[in-house]
């Protein structure tokens, strides 16, 4: 049996244990696929957070 499993990894997200880093490492490690990574963090695999550089005010 492979621990964690899809079910343990999701608990572990919900309570605010893992961050997308990490949940993009067991998809990597096949612990998970890229469905149930989007399922579980709502993101989506392929397409990374958008980014927005503001710039800086300091001079």
């Amino acid at each position: 049996m492979i621990y964690p499993t899809a079910d343990d990894i999701k608990v572990f997200w919900d309570w605010g244990v893992y961050t997308l880093k990490i949940m993009r490492e067991y998809v990597a490690l096949e612990v998970i696929t890229k469905e149930e990574f989007k399922q579980i963090t709502g993101v989506s695999f392929d397409k990374p957070a958008v980014s927005v550089d503001l710039g800086s005010t300091a001079s």
